[in-house]
């Protein structure tokens, strides 16, 4: 067995050993995902049983809020950090890995106060709007959450950015462990109050932030110069980007501050983007579609794990490659195996939103093409986006926003055509129309890159002749 292996041709050899390793991250990052949805189905049971029906509503809308501001308070800095910390660790830079880590949290925090902030202000307005003005007090306190999930970021970026993908997973497992268990808590002791069910939340989510800090290096939070401090204190030093040596031919080379410039507004518009099928329903359609829709979306939940995992594990390999040929190698390998796995996952589509009927009741048989279609966009999604992080390698971030603000156009504008007409079916339709635009846009710009490093090689091929 070992003689048929070291026969094999040593490129094919290193690329099959690198295929099998990134399938194996794959799976690996599958993990916390696959714990976050399980505890997050079980704690809702929990809930729904503790608080009941008026109650879990209240909660949602605690968490609702608070789930936005934390996103807002990202806006990309997470995605930037793993790229530019991982391109510092592939060129064995630990102090240039470290600023960057540190300056991604600096922004990350001085956002979460300034989001926060907005948020507490704006909460009555929020509490009427939604008819609820005593929740006040309660929207307010689970937006301190936020800040507990910038402090929990920390170890999984630094862990993602050196590529120890069994070390990240363990840690956001056992962060979510520690959440589920501020519920489990309440329920054996019965102790159920809106009020006990955010405080807990709270603490769980602390303990699960603080515990881990532990295990990444002093320096990726806070410098060893004492002179740092002083000199940061001023608020343009205190945001500015590192000054990085990338030692790279790639043209997706940029300074991080640039970089996530470009990112924070994709982030937003991708964002709209998501929550404009819901919204837009909303304002044109009745209740009873809107839920056929939300069970359909039901059965997106597996196929957004597997593309959440292809993701992680992609994104630092990606940060890593520091010349255009390992970007042409990892376009190569992300394209077969994407485009095998999307094919696989065809079947799960076309299968699992079946079992609407057998699981939600015969009210919900409306639900069974709107799911095959919306896991149908997940599979293309599944190819795609693999790819739109490779494309990142390239320089796509300068006009990625672009891409992004036509998809929104698009999505928009559909909805408020096909909404009226053909209900929530529009908004399906919307969707996978979103991810043909991006099919086609992402394939002529990475055609268009391909072109100009082939061609720039042919150049040089008879430059040296």
């Amino acid at each position: 067995m070992s003689y048929g292996m070291a026969s094999l041709p040593k490129r094919l050899w290193q690329a099959a050993m690198r295929s099998r390793q990134g399938a194996r991250d794959v799976v690996v990052s599958t993990i916390p995902q696959l714990v976050g949805a399980l505890t997050g189905f079980f704690g809702s049971v929990l809930v729904a049983r503790g608080l009941g029906p008026a109650g879990m509503g209240q909660y949602a809308l605690v968490m609702s809020l608070a789930g936005v501001a934390t996103t807002l308070s990202d806006l990309g800095i997470g995605q930037t950090a793993i790229r530019y910390a991982s391109r510092a660790a592939a060129l064995r830079d630990v102090p240039g890995q470290m600023t960057v880590l540190r300056w991604a949290l600096r922004w990350r925090l001085g956002l979460v106060v300034l989001v926060t902030g907005t948020f507490c202000l704006l909460t009555p307005s929020i509490a009427r709007l939604w008819h609820n003005e005593p929740l006040t007090p309660l929207l307010r306190l689970g937006l301190v959450g936020g800040v507990f999930a910038v402090l929990a970021s920390i170890p999984t970026i630094y862990f993602q950015s050196i590529k120890r993908f069994s070390t990240n997973a363990a840690i956001m497992s056992a962060q979510k462990l520690v959440s589920f268990s501020g519920i489990v808590v309440l329920a054996a002791m019965g102790l159920w109050s809106l009020r006990n069910l955010v405080i807990v939340g709270i603490l769980a989510s602390a303990l699960a932030a603080l515990a881990f800090l532990i295990v990444v290096p002093k320096a990726s939070v806070w410098p060893e110069s004492a002179a740092w401090t002083l000199r940061r204190l001023r608020m343009k030093s205190f945001f500015a980007g590192p000054a990085l040596h990338t030692g790279t031919d790639a043209p997706g080379s940029s300074s991080p501050t640039g970089f996530l410039g470009f990112m924070v507004i994709s982030t937003v518009v991708v964002m709209l983007t998501s929550q404009a099928d819901v919204w837009m329903m909303g304002y044109f359609l009745k209740t009873s579609e809107v839920g056929a829709y939300c069970v359909a979306a039901r059965f997106v939940l597996p196929l957004n794990i597997a593309i959440g995992a292809l993701n992680s594990a992609l994104w630092p390999r990606v940060s890593g490659a520091t010349t255009n040929d390992e970007l042409l190698r990892l376009l190569k390998n992300t394209m077969f195996w994407t485009a095998l796995t999307a094919g696989f996952s065809v079947v799960y589509a076309a299968c699992a939103p079946l079992l609407a009927v057998f699981l939600f009741g015969r009210v919900y048989a409306g639900s069974v093409l709107l799911g095959q279609l919306l896991c149908l966009r997940c599979c293309m999604s599944m190819f795609i986006s693999p790819l739109g992080l490779v494309a990142y390698g390239f320089g796509i971030v300068r006009i990625a926003w672009m891409i992004n603000l036509a998809q929104l156009v698009a999505v928009i504008g559909l909805n408020i055509v096909l909404l009226p007409r053909i209900g929530a079916m529009g908004s399906v339709l919307a969707l996978l129309a979103n991810e043909i635009i991006g099919m086609i846009c992402l394939g002529l710009f990475l055609i268009s890159r391909y072109r100009q490093i082939t061609d720039a090689r042919a150049d040089g091929l008879r430059a040296n002749v």
